[in-house]
Parts: C-alpha cells; sequence; structure tokens
C-alpha cells in the first residue's frame, strides 16, 4: 500500500495554467514550463489536479451545464468537447512535466469516478496508488462525468483535491489559485482588499459569508465553493495552503516545507 503519510496533493488553477478568458482555450505554455520546474521541489509522492480554465469552463457552460433547467440529454452531448479539451489540456501538462523529469501520467477521473446528482459516488483511487507505488506523478483533473441523477455533471479539480486528501490521508493540500490567498473582498476588484492570513475554525464562518463566486466564466463555483470543499477536512491534520500559483517559486517553495505569502488554513 502506498504510504499515506507522505503525499502531497497540488491544484492547479485553470486561470494559472490557461489564457481563462481565450476563445478558443489556449494554455499558458509559460506558466505551465515554469510550474513543472518548481513541482520537482516535492520530497514526497505527488497528486497534480488541474483546473479547466478556459479548457473546461467555455464547453461546460456552452452545453448548459450550470444550469438548472439544462436537460440530461444535452449535457450527455457536451461530454465530447469537453473530455477533448481537458484531454489536450492535461497532455500538455504531462509534456511539459516529463520534460522537466517529472514522471507524470494522467489518469482522467471520467474514466474513474461516478456521480449522483453531482455527488462522488465511488471513485477508483486504486489506479491512483499503482501509479503512485509504480514512481509516476499522477496527474488528474475538473472532468465531466456521468451522473445517474442528471445525465452527466461536472467534477471540480477542487472536488476531487478534498475527495483524494481525504481518501489517501494526504499530508498537504496546496490550492494554486491567480491570487495570493483568501481576501475579505475581491483583490482584483478592490486592490486594498485585506488578506487573510490564516483561517480556522474560529473564522471560518465569518469568511465564508463574504466569498464569492469566480469573476469569470466558472460552472463550479469559485472561492466560496472552494472553502465550503476544504472545510470538510476538519480533524484530518491535513496542512493545506490556498496560494498565488501565477508567481515563481511559489509552489517550490511549499513543496520545500516553506510558507510564502498565501493563506493557511487549519480546521
Amino acid at each position: 500500500m502506498l504510504d499515506l503519510n507522505e503525499l502531497t496533493i497540488v491544484k492547479l488553477g485553470g486561470s494559472v495554467i490557461t489564457h481563462k478568458g481565450s476563445s478558443p482555450p489556449a494554455i499558458n505554455q509559460e506558466n505551465l514550463l515554469r510550474i513543472a520546474e518548481e513541482l520537482k521541489a516535492s520530497k514526497e509522492s505527488l497528486i497534480v489536479i488541474l483546473g479547466g480554465g478556459a479548457h473546461g469552463h467555455q464547453a461546460a457552460h456552452a452545453h448548459g451545464f450550470g444550469e438548472l433547467s439544462t436537460p440530461p440529454e444535452q449535457l450527455i452531448r457536451g461530454i465530447p468537447s469537453i473530455r477533448h479539451n481537458m484531454s489536450v489540456l492535461s497532455l500538455a501538462v504531462e509534456e511539459a512535466l516529463n520534460d522537466a523529469g517529472g514522471h507524470g501520467v494522467v489518469l482522467p477521473p471520467f474514466l474513474m469516478a461516478a456521480l449522483n446528482n453531482k455527488k462522488i459516488t465511488s471513485f477508483q483511487t486504486s489506479f491512483i496508488q499503482e501509479a503512485i507505488q509504480s514512481g509516476f506523478t499522477v496527474i488528474t483533473h475538473g472532468d465531466v462525468c456521468f451522473d445517474e441523477s442528471l445525465g452527466a455533471s461536472i467534477l471540480s479539480g477542487d472536488t476531487i483535491a478534498v475527495y483524494l486528501a481525504k481518501e489517501l490521508r494526504a499530508t498537504s493540500l496546496y490550492i494554486g489559485t491567480d491570487v495570493d490567498g483568501v481576501f475579505e473582498e475581491d483583490p482584483k476588484t478592490n486592490p486594498e482588499a485585506v488578506h487573510i492570513d490564516i483561517i480556522d475554525n474560529t473564522n471560518i464562518t465569518n469568511v465564508l459569508s463574504k466569498a464569492g463566486p469566480s469573476n469569470a466564466t466558472d460552472v463550479t463555483g469559485g472561492m466560496k465553493k472552494k472553502l465550503e470543499d476544504l472545510f470538510t477536512l476538519t480533524g484530518l491534520n491535513v496542512n493545506i495552503a490556498i496560494f498565488n500559483l501565477g508567481v515563481s517559486d511559489r509552489l517550490s517553495t511549499l513543496l520545500s516545507g516553506k510558507t510564502p505569502p498565501c493563506t493557511t488554513i487549519r480546521f
């Protein structure tokens, strides 16, 4: 079995690894190549989870994901285009990581997860454990999956990250975004927004009341959904940080055991 005391999960925000406003979707190659180099700083087994960015959210939105009135048949018809876009993105990450010596392999959730009303009912983590035991860095990503109630639904990278952190007893979970962590207001619209250094049981309710969705096209809920998912890790002693993946060396600093500017979470 995998040594569950030595596992780090890193979520790469889609707004950093893609040009999120670009249509058709485009990969941010400059950021991707830098991130691939920084991932080498990990001293533990590693799972890298990709946000969809332009590749996931645009196709999902076009097919009515995120809208309650969309019929199951329409959602199911959206599977091929979403799957294609996410395959293109994940393979680009795999190539960049392997070129940097990272020994990455892509395992798509579409083949491992089953959902019911947007909730995970099963997830074949044995594939992930076997890949890690074989010396690979596992790359997976937000994806579209069959849904028993809805026909198909989106399984976000954030939800996958939290689920795997629970199931595999990860030591650390680092969520890369395009801002320096969590703020009391959106720092993109208010440069004076107050940064929240630490989130714990004493302030989580207040933080959630202020957190909102992403400004960009995003069918998975934005920062508030991230925090709600992370709150379910209470009591599991996972080292959690939300950090700015768009800034050089923030990721490698975390992976080396130090703390860059970020929001740390202690539940």
